[in-house]
């Protein structure tokens, strides 16, 4: 039977009527739904199936709405028996892969998720008020490396590498001035395009320093299990055995480079598996493992329709 890694996709995923498929189709997920609700205090099945782009865009909602819409994807998988070896989630994306690797419960990881976005939701504004405008945007055409030494190099006091997203592609966040003041030097250092993201804040940044104290603070609280299969993080990009160390890691997260392009080459390496699935809305890390030059190949699940094609392609063999 195929076994495949399981990549969660995070913030900017998002895009409204995500999952309404799933709910429609599985009681599973509407039960979660359900639990999602009460525990953050927030119709998440009135946000989906009728809150706009902006709306979704919302910091504290887009990590409720994305998450769900991950765990939805990923029950409908497991109730048609895919197997799933390994997980990792891209930001946002790996509070998903503790809840399926059952280091926390899912009433654990949406009590989670909903504090981490109020904290880094007010730790933005807070910037913004200090800075002004802030955003993040994806340099293609150059690696992480050569992109944290050329903003050392031109003095960057506000632009940081917030994700190491593959081989030639990194992204940049911090004040939509710095961005604009060195998109000249990203361009004469090799980057074919500089791309804004659809994101609300200045994440895995300093800039998420004191939502990073408040969450540890927060995350005391809560247990944290060992994983029960393969568990990968994105602070270091490798496997994390124990349920303390995914704690600790859960909030540097937050003011700490994604390094997504360690975790594909993890997985490719230390897994054995050439396949993926990305449980959750959009492409993004499909892509990504397309661009990687690694031998695996990730399909997008976060759709009903994409969930059947896997199915099918599975008994074709």
């Amino acid at each position: 039977m195929v076994t495949y890694a399981a990549c969660y996709p995070g913030q900017g995923a998002q895009k409204p009527g995500m999952a309404m498929d799933l709910y429609d189709k599985s009681a599973q997920v509407r039960n979660l739904f359900e639990l999602a609700s009460d525990i953050c205090g927030k119709d998440l099945y009135a946000l989906l199936s009728n809150g706009d782009e902006q709306l979704l865009q919302q910091t504290e909602n887009t990590q409720l709405a994305v998450t769900i819409a991950n765990r939805s994807a990923t029950l409908v998988l497991q109730e048609h028996g895919v197997q799933l070896g390994c997980h990792a989630g891209f930001s946002l994306g790996e509070l998903s892969a503790y809840a399926a690797a059952r280091v926390i419960s899912d009433e654990e990881l949406f009590l989670i998720v909903a504090e981490r976005g109020r904290l880094m939701a007010k730790a933005t504004q807070a910037a913004v008020g200090r800075y002004g405008e802030l955003g993040m945007a994806a340099v293609v055409g150059i690696g992480f490396d050569e992109v944290s030494h050329l903003l050392e190099s031109v003095g960057a006091r506000n632009l940081f590498c917030a994700n190491d997203n593959g081989p030639k592609q990194v992204v940049v966040s911090g004040t939509a001035e710095e961005i604009a003041a060195h998109t000249d030097a990203l361009k004469a250092a090799g980057a074919r395009r500089i791309i804004p993201l659809r994101v609300s804040g200045p994440f895995h940044t300093p800039f998420m320093a004191e939502a990073e104290a408040q969450f540890a603070n927060f995350l005391s609280t809560i247990s944290f299990s060992d994983p029960q299969s393969p568990l990968y993080a994105n602070v270091t990009g490798d496997l994390v055995l124990h349920g303390d160390d995914v704690r600790g890691l859960c909030s540097r997260q937050l003011s700490a480079p994604v390094r997504w392009t360690r975790i594909m080459q993890s997985i490719a390496e230390g897994q054995g598996l050439t396949r993926a699935v990305e449980p959750g809305p959009g492409t993004v890390l499909t892509g990504l493992w397309r661009s990687s030059g690694l031998d695996v190949v990730c399909k997008s699940v976060g759709t009903y329709e994409e969930i059947e094609k896997l199915l099918e392609e599975r008994q074709d063999g």
